[in-house]
């Protein structure tokens, strides 16, 4: 793992937590849909993939191969047990330790908007390198920065949490800038905001 990238370990504290937590459908309907726009058996890339439940276990469903990767070991342990068949790696997604151009897709839901903005920039640019030309690229992050701040603080399950966002014109244009067309945007009820790119051929 890089020196100096943010890891979480804020999830090792609350695995058990989460996993309790984490039982409703949220990002389902927008993992079914780019799991349908790829050929069946293709590779994709879970970024922040946690224990697996539910977007792991919705692209395995779909007859997809899965690749986790998560700087938490205490989630990537409750991964292995929930679904012992999908090989995992610890690591950040700055420094993505992946070959070029070896996965048909990615997703990154939950993760980006945890990493201080210009190692969100070094994610988008590690994950252009993995992706494979026209792979489709689907992620969660704000939509907004609040009075010229980009950091926000939160709590979860009595662990503190930061947050940080670029507008939804800067996410286009920081895409653009790294092989990506952005193709679409929208919030769902529980105003998750979500990304779909696409790697430029």
């Amino acid at each position: 793992m890089g020196a100096g990238w943010t890891l979480m370990h804020e999830y090792d504290l609350i695995a058990d937590w989460y996993a309790h937590q984490r039982v409703d459908r949220t990002g389902v309907p927008e993992v079914l849909a780019l799991a349908a726009s790829i050929r069946r058996g293709a590779m994709v890339l879970d970024v922040g993939c946690g224990n697996g439940t539910p977007l792991t276990r919705t692209l395995l469903a779909e007859g997809h191969r899965v690749v986790g990767l998560d700087s938490s070991s205490q989630m990537l342990s409750r991964l292995h047990r929930n679904l012992p068949q999908v090989p995992a790696v610890r690591g950040a997604v700055q420094s993505s330790p992946f070959r070029e151009a070896c996965f048909d897709a990615a997703i990154a839901w939950g993760v980006l908007f945890h990493l201080p903005q210009p190692q969100q920039i070094a994610a988008i640019a590690s994950l252009s390198r993995v992706l494979k030309a026209g792979a489709p690229f689907l992620f969660t992050s704000g939509d907004e920065v609040d009075g010229g701040r980009d950091d926000f603080v939160g709590i979860m399950n009595g662990v503190t949490f930061h947050y940080y966002s670029f507008t939804a014109h800067r996410y286009g244009e920081i895409l653009t800038e790294h092989g990506f067309t952005l193709l679409e945007t929208h919030a769902d009820a529980g105003q998750n905001f979500y990304y779909l790119a696409r790697r430029n051929g």
